[in-house]
Order: structure tokens, then sequence, then C-alpha cells
């Protein structure tokens, strides 16, 4: 497959994962959810699943799928800059406990949910 090819790919994964972000941030706040509790919950998807994809070896296997999934839609719907306004904002309102718990849910949870992910392709 030609570069511009898998670049198309990428792209279009990446307008799918951000929509799917973008939905799961309307429906914590539908639900009067926190705003983080979606983006904790797409980055833990995003971490979970982009293990599986590890350890599937698409990344070598399949490259052509491994962009559009994993680095298009797992892409577009994890989200660093999200998550660091978030902490941002947690922080100058002061509310350091909620932004203690939130970065260590994110990073330790993202990793564990990875490995776990990475665990479960290399088993199928």
């Amino acid at each position: 497959m030609n570069h511009w090819a898998t670049a198309a790919l990428v792209g279009l994964g990446g307008s799918i994962g951000a929509l799917a972000r973008y939905g799961a941030g309307r429906f914590a706040a539908v639900r009067d959810a926190k705003p983080h509790y979606a983006t904790l919950a797409v980055n833990w998807a995003g971490s979970l699943a982009i293990g599986v994809l590890y350890g599937l070896e698409w990344r070598t296997d399949r490259p052509a799928l491994y962009a559009f999934l994993g680095t298009g839609i797992l892409g577009g719907l994890t989200t660093y800059s999200t998550l660091n306004v978030q902490k941002a904002s947690m922080a100058g309102e002061r509310r350091y406990r909620t932004l203690s718990v939130y970065a260590a849910l994110t990073y330790g949870g993202g990793w564990l949910l990875y490995a776990l992910g990475w665990l479960l392709g290399r088993n199928l």
C-alpha cells in the first residue's frame, strides 16, 4: 500500500475516533457526569485496544489495518491534550486530590490496561 493510501486510512480512522471521543463527552454531559470521566474512559479503552493490536502484532503483520485502527481510530479517540487541560483546570481550582487520583488512574490504569490488552492479543 502506498503512503497516500495509508495517510487516507489514518485520516479516516482519526475522524471516526475523534467523533467517538466527542460522543463520549456528550454522553457524559447529558448524564451530568464530570467531563474527566469521559476522558478517562476513552483513554482506558484506547490503551486496552492498542495493547490488543500490539499483542496481535498487527503493526508489522497488517500495517494498513493497524494504520486505520491504531494510529487512526485509537489515536483520534484517546486524547493527551484534553487530559492536560483538565489537569491544569483541576490545579487552578486547587482540586489537588482529584488531580492526583485522576493522573494516577489515567497513567497507571492506562498502562495496566495496555498490558492486559497485549496479553489478550498475544493469546488470541
